[in-house]
């Protein structure tokens, strides 16, 4: 039998071979390779904080590729239970690992590139026990959770509720006589659906149930309860449980149901870090209870905007790749070669401003991070709404677009696209669907600007709180001078002044400032008409959402333009290197303005003529990024190990990969000669014709 060439995955021995290097050499990959303006090394250093930041990273990465479980090439044809099985075993190396190497588990977990069944466990069970939770209760459960003995789940959403928390219909009835509460599930809508974990591998639930004192309800708090058996991990007596089946993604993940019959809990199993129940039934609050009870929300919120520019990354790592590989149509030049892919402009106008955005979103994923280590939660709770919703969405949008830049390969499972989709899409509507939460920006933007205006009124001076609403001071500065800065209109009298970033930043902030004067003047016909606020504000439901969008992107455009510009005056990183950070700016502010060309022509800011500009400044900025196409991509450092792409490998050998991946060794529909269907069915349909 001949030895099939290497498949989608490549060992770190396999891309030093003489064999794999000459290979290389020969790659259209490295020709384009050839023509990056900056050092590729140099902005990977950048992007992941640093050399030694990055090269630790790459050390992580390679001794998780070492080992037999992190191996990916028989993933896609992994059943479900055969995906958990796996995705359990891998956990567990990663605890293993951490103690071999001696760091951080966290740091073993970033390297191994696949969706964990236990990390929830990190990303909402523990921070809540953190916010939510008194310190007594903290030393109780900490210790556990961290240990393992404890694995938890975050079991808010219901059958029947989601985003709107406050109809939640489970109990936590409080028993004055036994000191305990009654956890129940009244109604079948009351059926905890969705929490991950919860299906098949956690043994506690942080449940959110509506708080009853002596018939009275108080609302909704939080709650541990113990769902399995800490030995045997059989549901305890009153739950009952389990997976709520496949999904169209993420099914390494045991999204579970949750039924409670009557439960009991003891009485100090609620969070009390800012609420309190004493035996006799006598209930305390504190003002930052509300607040703290969407903190969990809120720090998943900030991963999401934070991972966004990663996950939209690797899509155009495969798709930039796999696009400069390809060769289709024929060329001009008459001599019978064909095309590349990437060298046609409609190609280049799918991929490339989807790249400057996954450095976008890179920028304002960190200037997220600066904001949650503070510690005014209700503005980073208004800030990571709208942007939660507005880069999930892209992204989603964006990796799709991505696989459809890929032609029919990009259908394959091995292309690693409909993974690298089907796993992010979820992003879009957990924790918060992102028609709901994207208002609470612009609710929060119009509370600024009313303070703003009575501050105005009174004569006095109040610092721009809204600015926090963007987790940066001046993002929605204005809210203080909101009809000077609608009034801005452009001054562009050719494509090249739209070149500008003091330009862009103002149109972006105009169209802000636009959008919400909008909304505000809606609103106010709205009710003067007679609708009661909420009806006035569910009437004017879309226009609310343009104007968090608009504040979000010029938040997006104003962090990207300003780090650029501290970048190229610090002289922290070479002239080359900025001016590759530069292009991508400008790409990013006029693509995504070309987009919205009707809010800027009907705000005012640009006339007819200057729209014609703008289209052909952005032209012109595909023109200037293409030799820098494979270089950006690169500069991630997305491994193929981590990519798991026949598409979107380093070497360029994708029709190599992809033959391999179809053969009876990793696809096991080809793994016999005959099909099993050819007696059972193909046959005897044969002989009865």
């Amino acid at each position: 039998r001949t030895r099939t060439p290497p498949g989608p995955l490549c060992s770190p021995s396999e891309r030093s071979s003489p064999a794999r290097q000459a290979a290389m050499a020969q790659s259209p990959l490295e020709a384009e390779r050839a023509r990056a303006s900056f050092p590729v090394r140099e902005m990977t250093y950048l992007l992941w904080g640093g050399k030694s930041a990055t090269e630790h990273r790459e050390m992580l990465e390679a001794a998780v590729e070492k080992e037999p479980v992190f191996a990916n090439s028989d993933l896609y044809c992994l059943d479900r239970p055969g995906r958990h099985r796996r995705c359990m075993q891998k956990q567990r190396r990663v605890i293993e690992l951490a103690r071999e190497l001696q760091v951080p588990r966290a740091s073993v977990r970033a390297a191994v590139h696949d969706q964990l069944g236990t990390d929830l466990q990190d990303l909402m069970f523990l921070p809540n026990i953190r916010a939510t939770f008194s310190e007594e209760q903290q030393a109780h459960w900490l210790p556990r959770a961290e240990s393992w003995e404890v694995l938890g789940c975050y079991a808010q959403t219901e059958l029947g509720h989601g985003s709107n928390v406050r109809a939640l219909e489970t109990t936590a009835t409080y028993l004055p006589e036994s000191d305990e509460f009654e956890i129940h599930s009244p109604t079948t809508t009351s059926t905890k659906w969705w929490p991950g974990a919860l299906g098949r591998t956690a043994n506690h639930a942080i449940v959110y149930a509506r708080l009853i004192l002596d018939g009275r309800d108080i609302g909704i708090h939080n709650f541990m309860v113990q769902i399995r058996d800490l030995e045997t991990h059989r549901p305890l007596p009153g739950i009952t449980v389990g997976d709520i089946g496949p999904k169209i993604g993420y099914n390494n993940q045991d999204n579970g149901f949750c039924r409670f019959d009557r439960v009991r809990i003891p009485r100090t199993n609620m969070a009390m870090k800012y609420a309190t129940l004493s035996p006799a039934g006598e209930y305390t609050t504190l003002p930052a209870r509300k607040v703290a009870s969407y903190s969990s929300m809120t720090h998943v919120r900030v991963t999401i905007v934070v991972s966004s520019g990663l996950a939209l990354s690797a899509a155009c790592t495969i798709a930039v790749r796999y696009s400069a590989v390809r060769r289709q149509g024929f060329t001009s030049r008459g001599d019978g070669s064909e095309e590349c892919v990437l060298d046609y402009a409609m190609q280049q106008h799918r991929l490339l401003p989807l790249v400057a955005t996954s450095y976008a979103f890179h920028v304002s994923g960190q200037a997220m991070q600066r904001m949650a280590a503070g510690d005014d939660v209700e503005a980073l709770h208004t800030a990571s709404s709208g942007l939660k919703a507005l880069c999930s969405r892209i992204t989603s949008d964006g990796i799709e677009a991505c696989r459809k830049a890929c032609g029919g390969h990009g259908y394959l499972a091995v292309s690693g696209l409909p993974e690298l989709l089907g796993n992010y899409i979820q992003n879009v509507t957990v924790e918060g669907e992102n028609f709901v939460i994207a208002q609470q920006t612009t609710r929060g933007l119009l509370k600024q600007l009313a303070r703003a205006r009575a501050a105005a009124l009174q004569g006095a001076h109040e610092r721009p709180a809204a600015a926090a609403v963007a987790g940066r001071e001046g993002d929605a500065d204005y809210v203080h001078d909101l009809e000077g800065a609608v009034s801005a209109r452009c001054t562009a009298q050719s494509a090249k002044d739209f070149l500008s970033p003091a330009l862009q930043c103002e149109a972006y902030r105009q169209r802000a400032a636009w959008q919400l004067r909008e909304v505000e003047r809606e609103l106010a016909e709205a009710e003067a008409s007679g609708l009661p606020r909420e009806d006035a504000w569910n009437a004017v439901g879309p226009d609310i959402i343009r104007a968090s969008e608009a504040h979000c992107f010029h938040v997006l455009v104003r962090h990207f333009c300003d780090a650029v510009g501290e970048l190229s005056r610090s002289a922290r990183v070479s002239p080359a290197v900025a001016k590759a950070l530069e292009s991508c700016s400008c790409l990013f502010s006029l693509y995504w303005m070309q987009e919205g060309m009707g809010d800027f022509l009907q705000s005012g800011y640009l006339d007819v003529q200057q729209a014609t500009m703008l289209r052909s400044a952005a032209r012109g900025m595909l023109a200037v990024l293409r030799p820098d196409a494979v270089a950006l991509v690169d500069a991630w450092g997305h491994s193929d190990h981590s990519l798991n792409s026949a598409l979107g490998r380093h070497d360029g050998q994708v029709y190599e990969a992809l033959y391999a991946s179809a053969q009876g060794d990793v696809n096991p529909m080809n793994s016999e000669p005959v099909a099993p269907a050819f007696e059972e069915s193909l046959k005897p349909m044969r002989s009865r014709l």
